[in-house]
């Protein structure tokens, strides 16, 4: 057989790994955040202000410029050679720099109408809105910087060297979480520590960029060029719609802030929960918008169903199926142990784990949204992930009008994205079987079966855990014997699952081993 499984699964794991080192640091920068900040009307603006630059970060971390660019630049290359697709590449860099400052400056002038655009409750809460935009325009340089960065990083991906690329937003997290430890050793208050922060933010993506662009002296840097070519008419003819569908995720979260900005402390309770929520959705989904797409780009012109769209999906759900589990079953002593410390109280903690909980439910359809949208992104057909997308803003908009208030608005506005992500995931997946792109047939199926029932036995042994560890769980233990116990708890659920996965062929599907043809 050929040995694009097995490089496929390598590739994935490179990619995942590297995000799971950012997020995992980006979890402990988000523990520091939660001491210093709290759940306050200072966190709230605070993170509002920072739902932009998360945005941009994890709509371009996860592939947002690669499906736009990978395959035109692959197509490009293919037709006319390696320098053609320099020169373009060049073009690109050229124009979203000069859009980017134009946006930037923009954003700076009307920052409160950004804000408010981002969390439309801070309107009647005018000091929350004001600490918002100051902090707005302290992180916008941000957005030039690292966008920037990511088109540069495009390149990289487009030339399958995905290490560096993956890598800089762990970086990015490193710095932030030196400055918030040189804050906490300082005895800074929220006010001043939000301040400090948001400027750092800005500081990441400068090291962003620089990272990226000593990785490009190897294949060699292309030139800035301000020149319009038909490649560029081509780029933005897809892209633009390419660009938005693959933030529609990201998108979806941004109504949830604004849904959440209706209950005080609930903007905060929703990042935190997202925090969360993202670790695994970063580990599998950057992945599979990353090393895929290039598969895919590269496989696009063949006709009938796409063999790595099974192998992707069924390696996305073996790991995105227990991943909710845990959330679910897990949420509140999570939110407990990572950031029950300092400003962050009980309150925040149970509008917290409410909001994770709700999250859980949705991370395998936001998964299969996330894998099923690759392949038009691949066919530079982006007209129906851009549906899905406004379907699941559409859906998140309705849900969160009709069942949020000021005292669930956190949990409701979870809940909200959970019921687009299920939207985007039907409606994408439901296409591809219609069009005899996606063909499952029952031997590929059985391991997502599998899967289920693995996860169940799963939630039946954290269950019982969770009832014998309930002493050392408590908030008034020492922080080593709850740590111990929720890694126990976490260690315990692995191996449950693994155990019942093999016994159940969860993973027959998976491309763990190379395999002899």
């Amino acid at each position: 057989m050929s040995e694009r499984p097995s490089r496929l699964a390598r590739d994935s794991a490179i990619v995942g790994a590297a995000t799971i080192a950012s997020r995992l640091l980006g979890f402990a920068r988000d523990v520091l955040i939660a001491r210093l900040l709290g759940g306050g009307p200072v966190a709230d603006a605070f993170l509002a202000a920072l739902r932009l630059p998360n945005l941009v970060r994890r709509v371009l971390g996860e592939g947002g410029l690669n499906a736009p660019f990978v395959p035109l630049y692959l197509a490009i290359k293919g037709e006319r050679g390696e320098a053609a697709a320099r020169g373009f590449a060049g073009e690109a860099a050229g124009q979203i720099a000069l859009l980017l400052l134009v946006l930037v400056g923009l954003g700076e002038l009307f920052a409160p109408w950004l804000v408010l655009g981002l969390a439309g409750g801070f309107a009647d809460a005018p000091e929350t809105l004001a600490l918002a935009s100051s902090y707005t325009r302290l992180m916008l340089p941000f957005l030039f910087l690292t966008t920037l960065a990511s088109m540069l990083a495009a390149l990289l991906n487009a030339e399958k060297r995905f290490a560096v690329a993956a890598l800089a937003p762990a970086l990015m997290n490193a710095i932030l979480l030196g400055v918030l430890l040189l804050l906490h050793g300082k005895g800074a208050s929220p006010e001043t520590g939000s301040r400090w922060l948001a400027l750092c933010t800005s500081l990441t993506g400068l090291a962003h960029l620089v990272m990226i662009l000593l990785a490009l002296r190897g294949p060699g840097l292309p030139g800035p060029r301000l020149r319009w070519s038909p490649d560029m008419t081509r780029l933005v003819r897809t892209g633009g719609a390419t660009l938005l569908a693959a933030s529609a995720a990201q998108l979806v979260l941004l109504v949830a802030t604004q849904i959440a900005s209706i209950g005080p402390g609930a903007v905060a309770a929703l990042y935190y929960a997202d925090r969360v929520f993202q670790l695994p959705l970063g580990f599998v989904g950057v992945a599979m918008g990353t090393v895929v797409l290039s598969d895919m780009a590269l496989a696009a012109n063949r006709e009938g169903p796409d063999a790595t769209l099974g192998q992707a999906l069924a390696l996305g759900l073996a790991l995105a199926l227990p991943a909710a589990t845990a959330l679910v079953a897990l949420a509140d002593p999570i939110v407990s142990v990572l950031f029950e410390h300092g400003r962050f109280d009980a309150a925040d903690r149970e509008r917290t784990s409410a909001a994770l909980v709700m999250f859980g439910y949705g991370l395998p359809f936001a998964i299969a949204a996330k894998v099923f949208g690759q392949v038009y992104f691949a066919r530079r057909a982006p007209r129906l992930p851009l549906i899905s997308g406004g379907l699941a803003v559409f859906v998140a908009t309705l849900v969160g009008l009709c069942l949020a208030g000021p005292a669930n608005a956190a949990s409701m506005a979870a809940l909200a994205a959970t019921f687009a992500f299920v939207a985007q995931g039907c409606l994408l997946g439901g296409a591809l079987l219609r069009d005899g792109i996606w063909r499952p047939s029952l031997n590929s199926l059985r391991p997502i079966a599998a899967g289920l029932a693995a996860s169940a036995i799963m939630l039946a042994v954290l269950e019982l855990l969770l009832r014998l560890l309930n002493g050392p769980l408590a908030f008034d233990q020492p922080a080593l014997h709850r740590v111990g116990a929720l890694g126990l708890l976490c260690l315990a659920g692995l191996a449950s699952y693994g155990a019942a996965g093999l016994a159940l062929g969860a993973f027959g599907a998976l491309p763990l081993r190379k395999r002899r043809g």
